[in-house]
């Protein structure tokens, strides 16, 4: 099994709930009846935001001391996600923003800063004018025989949720060292990492001081970009931690932590994580002296001028987000999206996504809520 395919099952693993024990929990936690909360689910479930129950769960809507019927109606299920998100998008444009090369080139392009690309690896036809094409197990070792800079960030050419992503640190005459895991052979990362699958291979960029404690490895301020008859509004914003050695910041990936911030001012509010499938959030940085919350991100407008460029350079899609990266050299693209996930800026917030204005741009675009 790739890389790649590995963390798409961890990804499927985290919405297989059993309903028992889950109801269970729910009835001790809330003092009320599991078959009551079966079927206060039910009901919610046929409501405009079509919550599957592990969603029902993980943001603990059960709880009717806490959520009134119409903070619950603002919740939103990700498995209904890519039909809002065509009838806002371009669909025309999805290669512009999935095709990591084709995207990197086209922002470089527009002088906007993105990780440098070092090679790519693919087996097919395609050629990569400005990189060097690697298609063996023979490329990898001649390539990183040569004495490269090392680390480097490997992720799939039209991956989602970095699955596949791995860091290189090094390498030595016969294997390659990968973070966290055991040195493989060079025919090994190309047979049983890479495979079929196309790969960029990206230098590594180094966070910003303000990371100093947190992380070694680039978290990303995910800005949610809507863009309508008066312009462009970032109504969230959200910090996505990569904690525990993990090399990629996705929230999916155990021990990460996500914040929800201040679209204005880049103030970190929220700092959040999810246990036994359920959000929990903290009041300060976990097992840290640090608080993180009410700190403000360094560089904040200089983020927010390019995001705002990156989003208009884009315009065709209406809802979409910027994944930057803050370094000490400024902001950089790390990835654009065509769409931005629903269940991401829930989890920052602790709120649904379908506000009054959430709503009312959907619903110019033509999505059926």
């Amino acid at each position: 099994m790739t890389a790649q395919a590995k963390d798409i099952d961890m990804i499927g693993s985290k919405r297989q709930i059993e309903v028992a024990p889950a109801l269970v929990k729910a009835a001790r936690r809330s003092g009320k009846n599991p078959v009551s909360i079966w079927f206060d689910y039910r009901k919610l479930r046929r409501g405009q935001g079509k919550l599957r129950f592990y969603e029902y769960m993980l943001y603990e809507l059960y709880d009717r001391k806490r959520w009134s019927d119409e903070e619950r109606n603002r919740f939103v299920s990700a498995h209904i996600h890519w039909p809002i998100v065509n009838a806002c998008n371009d669909t025309s444009w999805w290669a512009v923003t999935e095709d990591k090369w084709l995207s990197s080139s086209f922002l470089s392009q527009h002088d906007l800063p993105v990780p440098a690309i070092a090679a790519v690896f693919d087996q097919g036809p395609r050629s990569f004018p400005d990189v060097p094409k690697l298609e063996t197990a023979e490329d990898l070792k001649s390539f990183f025989d040569a004495g490269p800079a090392f680390p480097f960030f490997a992720k799939p050419m039209t991956g989602m949720w970095s699955a596949g992503a791995f860091r290189i640190n090094g390498c030595t005459s016969s294997h390659v060292l990968i973070e966290g895991q055991a040195p493989v052979t060079f025919k090994e990362l190309a047979e049983n990492f890479f495979s079929d699958q196309s790969y960029i291979i990206q230098k590594c960029l180094i966070p910003h001081s303000f990371f100093d404690g947190l992380t070694d490895a680039i978290g990303t301020v995910r800005l949610l970009n809507l863009i309508g008859k008066d312009g462009l509004s970032v109504p969230f914003a959200a910090l996505k931690i990569p904690m525990q050695s993990n090399v990629a910041d996705n929230f999916w990936r155990p021990g990460n932590l996500l914040c929800h911030l201040d679209p204005e001012t880049g103030t970190i509010l929220t700092i959040v994580d999810t246990q036994d499938g359920t959000r929990v959030e903290y009041d300060s940085l976990p097992n840290s002296a640090r608080k993180l919350i009410g700190e403000q991100l360094p560089m904040w407008s200089e983020l927010k001028a390019l995001n705002e460029k990156v989003a208009l350079l884009h315009g065709a899609n209406k809802y979409g987000s910027t994944d930057i990266a803050l370094t000490e050299d400024g902001p950089v693209v790390v990835e654009v999206n065509n769409s931005c996930a629903f269940e991401l800026m829930q989890m920052a917030t602790g709120k649904g996504l379908l506000s009054d204005e959430m709503l009312a741009f959907f619903r110019e675009c033509g999505a059926k809520i």
